[in-house]
């Protein structure tokens, strides 16, 4: 009998043992790495590995304007220490984009709507082809209208860690910036400031490459002419795997505008290029635009997709 029952608890042991291990096997199949292309798990194949990515509120989206609804309480977005210096750690390729991480703590977002302060983690870029006109990179647009690259400066709720941020639909504040040519002089600071930072193109160009931010450039800086009270506003996803929807969605009207020189360091200092999802349908999701958009609208609107509430620095 206890010899029957040893061996019927070290089967049970076995069975729960094969189990974790099925577990396991199956978190990592889930976790494997994507692509845009030319790999196992490329574009086609996200929903596969990633189910949120088949959601209904996925991004990014096309924005009609002639469809936007009038949102009065959309006023304009508080950055907060955009101005400093300093606060860009490191540049790396991590086999998707160009990504860079921003100092810990270091620069925030609250207002224009938002609920909640969020504390800026990194900002990263998509763009396309070499043949900027024909193949351009940006993931949202306007009126059908992409642009050849597309900026992301990606925020999470200060009171959140990323896990539990993932799981509320306003977790994450994306602010999605087009970066169009321009080669008209009033534009020729930006340019100087675009020019160091897209230097350190060079040094990173393949997967797994990173190098450290040496001068003082401020976020500011490299968002110079772009009004920050003219925007879009709509609730989605992240862009890339796992796709969670779980971002409150501002894109700016005003695109920044650089020489098309720094443009296409992108896809030529990169080994890679074509980085950006497709467009998603918007499902009956409503896109909002902000006051400053909507100059001589006296009314409400029914649907409110945040408030803004007073917090401190």
């Amino acid at each position: 009998m206890w010899r029957y029952a040893k061996m019927h608890i070290s089967n049970k042991q076995m069975l729960l043992k094969t189990c974790v291990v099925v577990i396991l096997l199956s978190d990592f199949s889930i976790a494997k790495d994507w692509c845009y292309f030319g790999c196992e798990n490329s574009l086609p194949h996200w929903g596969k590995h990633y189910p949120k990515c088949n959601g209904r509120k996925q991004s990014p989206i096309n924005i009609d304007t002639q469809k936007v609804v009038k949102n009065q309480e959309l006023g304009s977005v508080d950055l907060i220490n955009f101005s400093l210096p300093h606060t860009m750690k490191m540049l790396k390729n991590n086999g998707h984009t160009v990504e860079c991480e921003l100092k810990e703590g270091a620069v925030g977002v609250r207002g224009g709507g938002l609920k909640h302060k969020y504390t800026a983690l990194q900002f990263h870029f998509h763009w396309g082809g070499k043949d900027l006109v024909n193949h351009p990179g940006s993931e949202h647009s306007l009126n059908g209208h992409r642009s050849p690259l597309e900026m992301h400066i990606v925020s999470r709720r200060s009171d959140l860690n990323d896990s539990t941020a993932a799981k509320v639909q306003d977790g994450f504040a994306v602010m999605g910036f087009f970066i169009e040519s321009n080669e008209k002089e009033k534009q020729k600071e930006t340019s100087q400031v675009w020019e160091s930072f897209t230097d350190y193109l060079q040094k990173i160009p393949r997967k797994g490459d990173k190098v450290r931010i040496m001068e003082p450039f401020s976020m500011h800086q490299l968002l110079k002419g772009v009004d920050l009270s003219k925007y879009y506003r709509y609730n989605g996803s992240l862009t890339t795997p796992p796709c969670d929807e779980a971002v409150v969605w501002t894109i700016f009207k005003d695109p920044i505008r650089i020489s098309k020189d720094l443009l296409l360091r992108f896809p030529t200092k990169i080994s890679f290029g074509n980085v950006y999802r497709p467009q998603q349908p918007l499902n009956n999701r409503v896109v909002y635009a902000s006051t400053a958009l909507t100059a001589g609208y006296t009314g409400t609107t029914e649907h409110i997709l945040h408030h803004p509430t007073n917090q401190g620095p």
